[in-house]
């Protein structure tokens, strides 16, 4: 047991030792202060530290003042084949390894005598043990004469490992730490953009713990500034932005919502960008709200979307207007051409003029079909198109567009069914938008039918209550890799499917766009080969409740 003396000297090492790790010393000047004090307690004893390898090539080997360098080089050359000596042997079964005569030590020739040549007949090795119970470290004495250890001797070390402990794991922290921080501005520095770690108590206080030095490219603020005050940041916020900039940050704060936000700056130059920032919160035991986020400069894109939005818009605009002064002058030839071909006004002596007549109606007839269904698409994107709304019969509305394709259905021998399962068939909207919405799609199924061909469609309430049109057809269906274009304009138009099929493309957008005014929706499923299937959407808010009967 450790007497007064002893127990002064030990508390004495220990205090030196946690006064250099609280400065943050190299764990080699702790361990040498120890070694010290170890040698000091124990006189005439030779104590060496051994620092494991960690992110370092060799054991540090660190020993008292009076230890020869012959003696440390020999230690430090014999660490490196660690099962030729019994240190290497205490690291590895992480227990303590004592030769109380080195006469007697048979084990390690190799050790043995290095050491008797050094003048020492006796060694000890007590492992350091980690956190994680692994060794980091060896606390090594050797001594002079052949000796035992006694309990005063053990009680010295298991004081002073602990603190040796301490000071190899205080400095792998740091270390890990420290290259941690070095990945992270590599990283951020090769990112085009602000990372950054901001927090927002509970009381609404908003700071930041880290940024990184796109700040300065982005805002014109320098990261240490904005650390030391944050409202260097949000000076650069666009006005309108920065008016409830705050509110917005704590509410999502108090909701857990994932930041992703554009916004308008001004850089510290004047010059106006736009940001956008995307950052998760993430809530801590003290109710603070840490949020881990990125700002990119967005200006490039933001310009580039707004000037594009701007020429849809002028396209539409245009579109729309022209809708009288095309459609004018075409209603005139489709009803001159009329007159001509029913020689309202004497007969044509040539059978061929009345021929051109026919062709010069069907073609200006199929030209304004066109042009009706662009000016409605651009209507719609121009927010110019409003709903004549009323209760219509969706069947009746349906029924009426079967008797406009039955002519051509009949002319190849497809037949048309419907069917109803629907309690409620009546829904609030545009009746002759939707008519032309059943028309479209109707006479898509009978264009890409096979002659003898059969389109079923049915009228069926969704258990949500939404009023669900089907229309399916056992036709040439649509190819998988055109799929994801058939909502667009002209997306099912190529070459040679125009030349095989007719139509320009148009039917199905308009026809989804048409649905998504009545606030609902047109999906479709197909296979190649297989046929299709579109499905009309009303929503339930839509939908008008009748004393139809099922049929």
């Amino acid at each position: 047991m450790l007497g007064p003396d002893d127990r002064l000297r030990v508390l004495e090492a220990q205090n030196q030792a946690l006064e250099l790790i609280a400065r943050d010393a190299p764990a080699e000047q702790t361990l040498r202060t120890l070694a010290n004090a170890t040698a000091r307690i124990l006189t005439g004893t030779i104590a060496v530290a051994f620092i494991l390898p960690y992110a370092r090539h060799d054991t540090l080997v660190v020993a008292s003042p009076d230890t020869p360098q012959e003696l440390t080089a020999i230690l430090r050359r014999l660490q490196r084949s660690p099962f030729l000596n019994p240190f290497g042997v205490a690291t590895h079964r992480r227990e303590p390894v004592y030769i109380e005569d080195m006469a007697s030590c048979a084990r390690w020739p190799a050790f043995r005598s290095a050491m008797e040549a050094m003048s020492v007949r006796a060694s000890w090795g007590q492992p350091v043990l980690g956190l994680e119970g692994d060794t980091i470290g060896i606390l090594a004495l050797l001594f002079p004469r052949p000796c035992a250890p006694s309990d005063l001797q053990l009680s010295i070390l298991d004081a002073l490992t602990p603190v040796m402990r301490l000071a190899i794991e205080h400095e792998r922290r740091g270390n890990s730490l420290r290259n941690a921080d070095e990945q992270l501005e590599s990283l951020a520095a090769s990112l085009p953009g602000v990372i950054y770690q901001r927090v927002v108590t509970p009381e609404g206080e908003i700071y930041y713990t880290y940024i990184s030095d796109g700040a300065h490219d982005i805002f014109g603020v320098p990261p240490a500034e904005i650390l030391s005050n944050p409202r260097a940041l949000f000076d650069r916020l666009g006005p309108e932005y920065k008016r409830d900039f705050r509110e917005r940050l704590v509410k999502a704060s108090k909701e857990l919502r994932l930041w992703d936000v554009e916004a308008p700056i001004v850089s510290r130059d004047g010059t106006r960008k736009w940001t956008h920032a995307r950052a998760r919160p993430h809530r801590q035991p003290d109710g603070s709200v840490v949020w881990n986020g990125i700002i990119l400069d967005a200006t490039r894109l933001k310009e580039t979307n707004i000037a594009l939005e701007a020429a849809s818009r002028a396209k539409s605009e245009f579109l729309a207007n022209m809708s009288h002064e095309l459609r004018t002058p075409l209603n005139a030839i489709i009803g001159f051409s009329e007159i001509m071909q029913d020689e309202r006004f004497g007969p044509m002596e040539n059978e061929r003029y009345r021929s051109y007549a026919t062709d010069i109606r069907r073609s200006g007839q199929h030209l304004l079909d066109i042009i009706n269904d662009v000016l409605d698409l651009a209507s719609i994107e121009a927010g110019k198109l409003h709903l004549n709304e009323g209760d219509v019969d969706v069947r009746q509305t349906v029924e009426a567009a079967i008797r406009i394709v039955r002519g051509r259905a009949d002319e190849r021998a497809i037949s048309i069914s419907i069917a109803c399962t629907a309690r409620r068939t009546r829904a609030r909207g545009d009746a002759r938008k939707l008519k032309q919405v059943f028309i479209n799609l109707l006479s898509n199924a009978v264009k890409f039918s096979p002659d003898g061909g059969q389109i079923s469609i049915d009228l069926a309430l969704e258990p949500s209550g939404e009023l669900v049109v089907s229309i399916a057809d056992k036709g040439i269906g649509i190819p998988p890799e055109k799929l994801p274009t058939i909502f667009e304009p002209f997306g099912l138009t190529d070459q040679a499917f125009s030349r095989k099929y007719g139509g320009t493309g148009l039917g199905l957008p308009l026809s989804k766009a048409i649905m998504e005014l009545h606030d609902g929706d047109l999906a479709i499923e197909s296979r190649s080969g297989v046929g299709t299937k579109v499905f009309v959407r009303f929503p339930t808010n839509r939908v008008v409740a009748d004393a139809r009967p099922a049929s």
